[in-house]
């Protein structure tokens, strides 16, 4: 659970919505805007790659997982900035983070396939759980590292496509465990 209080602490999420003060640390709108834009954007050129290798989990859904990685962070943060800390009251919006890694781990391992001849979906899997980072970075407002792991996962996706360096654009990971698993 994300919030562990005390019984006679409650929290009102309606109450919280309607305060007509901005609390301290709270994001302005644009704020919240621009990192959910941001992660949805970055992640649909992700997406993109896969499309154009005709594999599963294209533009939209890539960009929806990194919007939705980075809207939930932004949340967390949301939350424990509005929160009053009281006596007992334990509250880590980081842990947001780790259920974002559980759910998308559902939708990766949907994108692996194993038959008799290999697996594949390696990097469909992958790319899906690096979606949610760069999400959860951006909601984070992190940008450094969103933009280092953007440019990690531009040039192991994009590169090969460029430059014809790994073949044809085929998935040198999912070509090797082809071989491991036929033997």
């Amino acid at each position: 659970m994300l919030l562990t209080m005390p019984m006679q602490a409650s929290l009102d999420l309606l109450t919280l919505s309607q305060a007509t003060a901005t609390p301290a640390g709270e994001l302005a709108f644009g704020e919240v805007l621009l990192r959910i834009s941001m992660a949805g954007a970055l992640c649909f050129l992700v997406g993109w790659e896969r499309k154009i290798a005709d594999k599963p989990a294209g533009r939209r859904t890539m960009a929806l997982i990194g919007a939705g990685a980075a809207a939930f962070t932004v949340m967390g943060v949301q939350i424990a900035s509005q929160m009053e800390y009281r006596d007992g009251l334990q509250l880590d919006p980081t842990r947001i983070i780790s259920y974002i890694i559980s759910g998308v781990g559902f939708l990766g391992a949907g994108a692996i396939l194993h038959s008799k001849r290999g697996i594949s979906g390696l990097t469909t899997a992958a790319a899906i759980w690096a979606s949610a980072g760069i999400g959860a970075a951006c909601g984070l407002g992190l940008f450094k590292i969103v933009i280092a792991l953007f440019g990690v996962v531009f040039c192991v996706l994009w590169l090969p496509w460029m430059t014809g360096f790994v073949g044809n654009g085929e998935d040198e990971y999912e070509a090797d465990d082809e071989s491991e698993t036929s033997g």
